[in-house]
């Protein structure tokens, strides 16, 4: 399409970016950038506008660095910057997105960055932070419904296996909350869990060995080994559910090839220390906002919640055993 401009001859008319609003947890959102993995929503008017950055529309100079995410080795994972009430989340070669306090997110990715990409790192990393700042209690772990009823959460670090666990009870007739993200809340009925993206995420060993169909996976991100399947028979569970226990994933290295599936209690400190270093968090140097998530995880905890750490061998053969000790739970 065109339309004459006079002296300066035709110029290219483009169309406005689709918007679509979505619902992420119990926050409405419109975005330009689609998020297939959300479930659409238009019943409300959105708290938050996602919209694609133009060349120059911001300084990110002008932000100073507030907190730095590392990995292992030292390389730069993601930096946090603020300016007045706005921050930037910058994701070296990969994306950076300017949180507005007036409900704005922008976003701006590198040459070369595909939107599947963009949406997970909206997904998993931008949102879960803007939420967690906003007084939102989200912590990086999976959670299930069993089939009895009794909804159970694990939590541990990346790799540790929580994802496969979620796959496995899915897979055993448990309705997936969520396999990554969850929110935690107490009130007068206990704590309480949602979720906001059923999706399934593995790498393709664990596919295997859960006898998954590797057609019914597409690439998680480009660059990344996982696959990813959207749960087409699971709506995401936005209304609160009981809590039922939340196991502690124990690191691998601490459990023995062959040994024994084993259920132990877990002190309030141990408890604590895993809700909290599980967190998500868009400014980790902000004293109040940590206060904050300080008091929600003790809520959580003086909620009576029963805790448990989760040994296990890490190995596939092994998830049959889990799997039992789990449903031993509920029927006890």
């Amino acid at each position: 399409m065109h339309r004459d401009t006079g002296a300066g001859g035709p110029q290219a008319i483009y169309p406005p970016p689709a918007v679509a609003t979505y619902r992420f947890f119990n926050l409405l959102l419109s975005s330009e950038l689609p998020l297939p993995e959300l479930r659409r929503d238009d019943a409300g008017e959105p708290a938050v506008a996602v919209r694609q950055m133009r060349d120059g529309q911001l300084d990110e100079q002008a932000f100073e660095t507030r907190y730095e995410w590392r990995d292992p080795r030292g390389a730069l994972i993601c930096r946090c910057g603020r300016n007045g009430s706005g921050y930037l989340l910058s994701l070296p070669a990969q994306a950076s997105f300017h949180l507005a306090a007036s409900g704005t997110i922008g976003y701006r990715a590198e040459a070369g960055i595909e939107q599947d990409l963009l949406r997970q790192l909206l997904l998993n990393q931008v949102l879960p932070r803007y939420l967690s700042h906003a007084g939102e209690l989200l912590v990086h772990a999976s959670a299930v419904t069993l089939p009895g009823g009794r909804t159970v959460a694990f939590l541990g670090d990346s790799g540790f296996g929580k994802s496969t666990l979620a796959s496995c009870c899915h897979l055993h007739g448990a309705q997936l909350i969520d396999d990554d993200c969850i929110s935690l809340s107490a009130d007068s009925r206990g704590v309480c869990v949602s979720g906001g993206v059923p999706t399934l995420r593995l790498y393709p060993d664990s596919l295997r060995a859960l006898g998954l169909n590797a057609g019914h996976f597409a690439p998680y991100a480009k660059g990344s080994d996982k696959l990813q399947m959207q749960l087409a028979d699971s709506a995401p569970v936005l209304e609160a559910r009981r809590l039922d226990a939340l196991y502690l994933l124990d690191a691998p290295s601490r459990t023995r090839a062959g040994g024994e599936v084993c259920l132990e209690p877990a002190g309030g400190q141990a408890a604590m220390m895993a809700i909290l270093g599980s967190a998500f968090s868009l400014d980790p140097s902000d004293v109040d906002t940590q206060a904050r998530t300080f008091r929600q995880a003790a809520q959580t905890l003086a909620g009576r919640l029963p805790v448990y750490w989760l040994r296990y061998p890490r190995e596939h053969g092994a998830l049959p055993r889990v799997l039992r000790a789990l449903l031993d739970g509920e029927a006890g």
